[in-house]
């Protein structure tokens, strides 16, 4: 008997879930028209103002197949969050918007075209504003950066019965409030976009930071999500909402009738099991998704890089290697100066902190990243100088992703890997302290790459003079010595057909000091170059990644739309419950 009465109540509790469930979801319509349509140009623009509302402005070209049924209705999903539907403004090729309602269907708003429908085979204009959106903004949770706000969007979008486009021409822009500097704002690389991370990061006309996307090859039935980072400081304390007390609304349909119990019940059905399901593994992925985030704060290449292609990328320079192997930034930078001292392009004025001049004429062969190097270090202030070095890196993980496509990240971090196992082998094995000053010299680069870098060099030249490079008065201000001609025979290369950099003159061409001495002189120049510009590596990291391969972070949940006609389409259901409820129906119609 304990058992039927655990059944019974296991049964009461499963009929109350679904009550629950049926209560949130949309009625389903009881007639269809046919609805087929494209859409090609879309662009969204997001200002997020100096109060810390946001105003939506959509700017929608349809156009309408010739056997589809008119386009008379047309709803426009919002954020879940709160604005007033009288504010809405909208036209229909420059003539007002018959009427605007809320809509029954999405969390938003019904844009009525009446007798301005869309015809068949006609194409149509539809301009939408929404200004005064509140509740869109959220604390930063990561710990790269301090006091900053957060906000995620994704644009109203059609479900895919009905859109058929292929190449809209897309546009989604965010525009930052007025008080934002022009170096405090971080974007999001967009979630399923099709285009480029970022098509544009500028200011505006009256200097308001903004981030815009475009590409010509999307959809508008695949569910896009940008976002942007900022100062708190910008907006009023009082707007920015507390994560803990986010619920999202519902549409206002309604279910009615015993009849329309069942046929939501039945439609449902997949959708409940999925959100069951989902609610299993959300736990879990939480639990996941909380040591991943502390793993990545220092991962600055972007993960999906390493799905891409087969084979080895050869020709990559050491400091491209260090980036796929993803070394730390500091590191990177130690190297590019290095690679500049020996190609005799500049000179060091001090080491702590940092200070470096450029000599004229710079040697031809350069890399673009050690010329920017060399103009990051010319600017005036620490500030200027962090910021031109992460400016320096982002675009060096963009060049060695771009290198990579088509190629195997697997094989060619193995292939540099075992280039900078050979270089110290080389180093090494070698038989007199001559051949290995040389040797150390000529690898250089290579042997940085080592993450035990420091403790070799030092236990490889302990006890033993090491003749000195011919670039060593340039990186010890005050050092001087008659550089000696001596031959390189004798000297093993780690890698054929990479680049070491063009003026890598290994030579014997110095006078010697203790190799002790010579290690230490090195050490500590890698420590300048973390201590005196970096700083806290972790948030000068934070700066690139949050570029590169931006940290997931808590996410405001946008509302996703649908279209429909008067009196037709068929009902998703809830469509957008089976991934997880976030939104109200997306592509919904009835």
């Amino acid at each position: 008997m304990v058992t039927t009465r655990f059944d019974k109540r296991f049964l009461l509790v499963a009929l109350g879930l679904l009550l629950i469930l049926l209560a949130v979801l949309p009625a389903a319509p009881t007639h269809a028209q046919t609805y087929r349509f494209s859409l090609p140009t879309y662009e969204v623009e997001a200002y997020l103002e100096a109060d810390g509302s946001l105003t939506l402005r959509y700017y929608m070209v349809f156009q309408n197949d010739p056997s589809a049924s008119p386009i008379d209705f047309i709803d426009l999903a919002l954020p879940h969050a709160s604005y007033d539907l009288k504010s809405i403004e909208a036209t229909i090729d420059g003539q007002p918007m018959p009427a605007i309602n809320d809509s029954a269907y999405v969390y938003g708003a019904e844009l009525a075209l009446k007798n301005l429908a869309i015809q068949p085979g006609a194409q149509g204009t539809v301009i939408a504003t929404v200004p005064g959106i509140t509740d869109i903004l959220f604390p930063y949770d990561q710990a790269d950066r301090e006091n900053y706000v957060n906000f995620q969007f994704t644009p109203n979008f059609f479900g895919s019965e009905y859109d058929r486009s292929q190449n809209t021409e897309y546009r989604m822009t965010i525009v930052l409030p007025p008080a934002v500097g022009s170096e405090e704002g971080v974007y999001y690389n967009p979630r399923n976009w099709p285009g480029d991370d970022i098509s544009e990061a500028a200011l505006t006309q009256d200097n308001r930071v903004y981030y815009s996307w475009f590409t010509n090859n999307a959809d508008v039935h695949t569910e896009y999500e940008f976002g942007a980072a900022f100062p708190a400081s910008a907006v009023p304390v009082g707007v920015i909402s507390d994560p803990n007390d986010y619920e999202e609304p519902v549409p206002s349909g309604d279910v009615s009738g015993f009849g329309g119990f069942f046929t939501n019940l039945l439609r449902s059905l997949p959708c409940i099991f999925g959100v069951l399901f989902f609610l299993g593994i959300g736990i879990f992925s939480r639990k996941v998704s909380q040591k991943q985030t502390s793993a990545r704060k220092l991962q600055y290449f972007p993960p999906k890089l390493a799905v891409d292609g087969k084979g080895i990328r050869r020709g990559l320079t050491a400091v491209e290697a260090g980036i796929l192997l993803e070394e730390p930034l500091d590191k990177i930078l130690t190297m590019i100066l290095f690679s500049l001292l020996k190609k005799e392009a500049v000179t060091v004025l001090e080491k702590e902190p940092l200070m470096i001049k450029a000599n004229e004429p710079l040697p031809e062969g350069l890399y673009e990243y050690e010329t920017d190097f060399i103009k990051a270090f010319s600017e005036s202030g620490k500030d200027k100088q962090r910021r031109s070095l992460q400016a320096l890196l982002i675009q060096l993980v963009d060049v060695v992703k771009e290198k990579m496509k088509g190629f195997s990240p697997a094989e060619t971090k193995t292939y540099y890997t075992d280039i900078t196992r050979r270089a110290w082998l080389a180093v090494e094995g070698a038989k007199t302290p001559e051949i290995k000053s040389a040797q150390f010299d000529h690898t250089l680069e290579w042997t940085m790459l080592d993450d035990q870098f420091n403790n070799r060099t030092q236990q490889t030249f302990v006890n033993t003079p090491v003749f000195i490079p011919h670039w060593w008065h340039l990186y010890n201000p005050g050092f001087s010595a008659s550089p000696a001609v001596g031959g390189s025979s004798g000297l093993t290369s780690p890698v054929s057909s990479v680049s070491g950099g063009a003026g890598s003159k290994p030579s014997i061409s110095m006078p010697n000091i203790p190799g002790s001495d010579f290690a230490a002189s090195l050490i500590n120049g890698a420590t300048a170059v973390s201590a005196g510009v970096v700083g806290d590596l972790t948030g000068f990291t934070g700066a690139v990644t949050n570029r590169t391969n931006p940290i997931p972070v808590s996410r405001p949940s946008s509302g996703s739309s649908g279209f429909r006609g008067g009196g037709g389409g068929s009902s998703c259901a809830c469509a957008c419950a089976c991934a997880g409820c976030a939104c109200a129906c997306a592509g919904g119609g009835r």
